[in-house]
């Protein structure tokens, strides 16, 4: 493993990079789905992965447990005080430490929807969290022992135009400054300096409602989602250097907003998604920066708030028939062909991530976790029931080390997935 120096000065140059071992953010590296590991199971016994520990007392959510070194770091909510917090835990799931951040969203579902995000100090020892409350906090933590360094209250500074369900972006990172979609009137994105939370630029608003996408970075931009536009805003000094009206462009006529899917990234390409019968749409960014082009649409590839990831130049995921519905896909990343679009059975749409040559679904209908081959077909080779926790099964899987981490509301359950 890459020693903690040499780490810190990769993770200056690349943003918020994925080394092995690690897991900084939301979903791994650009928050893609794709977690570098080998030397995994292809097969899962038939009675399902027995746990290697299971942690209870999160309170409610459906963030995602991000790992470093030999700690994990997650959110979860303080159900009495309506706050939310911050719990670090050693590989054998022990509470090491505990932090209460800010305010819950109560509206709509209460409880933690954003992952921390880890940076690294210069030092051994003097990383920080990055963590976004459902409110429109921003927190950053001493990773050692969790003593809060700084705080912003972003939305009520700039006026953010809440939906339903809060913030529900995890932070994204790069060249010191940690983005926040303020989605208001006052600004569109704030860059806030890690070092001291300090404003390093605003980008202009856009006069749209707030998404819940956590932003993507494609070249030298990141991208942004709010309630209809898509936006590129440059990272170096806030610059809005273009918008499209995805609405508009996907061309089908459904429900506002609700985007939460993270734009899945190749190049300068980058393929955009709201679920709600929306459908998809890839775009690739300009030479210039400036605009960009529509390079296919597919109206039945439309993710919930599931996500998808790239493998082997196809797009795989679910799409959305109704709330607690939808079918499995296979999309060809150049020609946005169907491949496939098919049930699971009598089970439901859901998460998806991969790793060493498989993919990880987690239906929510009756979190059922199977373990599928990417191909022409859907090929589920293992699956079982994850029976632990409470209500919805939203939280995305993380992979890390050979473990499965699986959260279900108030519980992180670990699963040894290393071959045998």
């Amino acid at each position: 493993m890459m020693n903690k120096t040499l780490l810190a000065a990769a993770l200056l140059i690349g943003g918020a990079a994925l080394f092995a071992g690690d897991v900084f953010r939301f979903r791994g590296e650009n928050s893609q789905g794709i977690f570098e590991e080998t030397g995994l199971r292809k097969t899962w016994p038939q009675e399902g992965l027995t746990p290697k520990w299971t942690y209870a007392g999160l309170g409610e959510g459906w963030s995602s447990p991000i790992k470093v070194g030999d700690h994990l770091y997650i959110t979860g909510s303080d159900m009495t005080a309506k706050k939310e917090m911050v719990v670090c835990l050693d590989l054998n799931g022990k509470k090491i430490w505990q932090t209460t951040t800010g305010s819950r969203w109560e509206r709509a579902y209460p409880g933690v929807r954003c992952t921390p995000t880890y940076v690294p100090g210069e030092k051994d020892g003097e990383g920080r969290l990055l963590v976004t409350t459902g409110s429109g906090e921003v927190f950053c933590l001493d990773a050692a022992d969790g003593k809060v360094l700084w705080s912003k209250a972003v939305s009520n500074e700039y006026g953010t135009n809440f939906m339903n369900w809060g913030l529900a972006e995890s932070p994204v990172v790069k060249d010191g400054m940690v983005f926040v979609t303020a989605g208001g009137s006052k600004a569109l994105v704030v860059a806030l300096k890690i070092a001291d939370g300090s404003v390093a630029w605003t980008a202009k608003s856009n006069n749209d409602k707030l998404g819940y996408v956590t932003p993507a970075i494609v070249k030298d931009q990141l991208i942004v989602m709010t309630d209809a536009k898509v936006n590129g805003i440059s990272i170096e000094d806030g610059t809005v250097m273009w918008e499209d009206d995805y609405r508009a462009t996907s061309e089908i006529t459904a429900r506002n907003g609700n985007n939460a899917n993270t734009p899945v990234v190749q190049g300068s390409r980058f393929f955009v998604t709201g679920g709600y019968n929306r459908g998809g749409v890839l775009y690739e960014l300009n030479e210039d920066g400036k605009g960009v082009k529509v390079i296919w649409k597919n109206k039945e590839f439309d993710p919930h708030h599931d996500c998808a990831v790239l493998v082997g130049g196809r797009l795989y995921g679910s799409n959305m028939a109704n709330n607690n519905g939808g079918n499995w896909m296979c999309v060809d990343w150049e020609t946005g062909k169907t491949i496939y679009e098919t049930p699971w059975s009598n089970l439901g749409k859901g998460t998806v991530v991969y790793a060493d040559g498989m993919l990880y679904v987690y239906e929510e209908k009756r979190g059922t976790l199977g373990l599928l081959k990417p191909g022409d077909t859907f090929d589920v080779v293992s699956s079982f029931q994850i029976k632990f926790g409470n209500k919805e099964h939203w939280a995305h899987p993380t992979i890390c080390d050979g473990v499965l981490y699986v959260r279900h509301g108030d519980v992180l359950t670990a699963f040894d997935i290393k071959a045998k």
